[in-house]
């Protein structure tokens, strides 16, 4: 792995720590007087949860990727050719590259025009 990437990787993992973090304080609030004022700070606080169980995904998937190695190459499933390294650092659990991920959500994969 050479010095770019791991640095990029480390700053994508710093990042996804930070976040995570965050969205973990919003579930420290206090008992709120106003039942509507309540019900909002539930609410808040669920899409939080949701947000967190995402994030701690995304940075367990940095964090094995960085112990693998940032400069692995991973192969699409779909079409076997080489996943973008920026592609991996987006969707560290992705299994195939843009174009066929399109393909698979049954859209048009970029660049091809009528």
């Amino acid at each position: 792995m050479d010095e770019a990437a791991r640095e990029r990787l480390n700053a994508e993992i710093a990042e996804e720590q930070e976040r995570l973090r965050c969205l973990q304080e919003l579930f420290q609030g206090a008992s709120l007087p106003d039942m509507a004022d309540e019900a909002t700070h539930l609410e808040a606080v669920r899409f939080a949860g949701a947000l967190a169980e995402r994030s701690a995904k995304r940075l367990s998937a940095l964090r094995e990727m960085a112990a693998r190695g940032a400069g692995e190459v991973r192969l699409c499933e779909d079409c076997g050719e080489p996943i973008p390294a920026s592609r991996l650092l987006a969707a560290p659990d992705c299994v195939c590259c843009r174009a066929c991920q399109a393909v698979r959500e049954g859209e048009r994969p970029r660049g091809d025009e009528d």
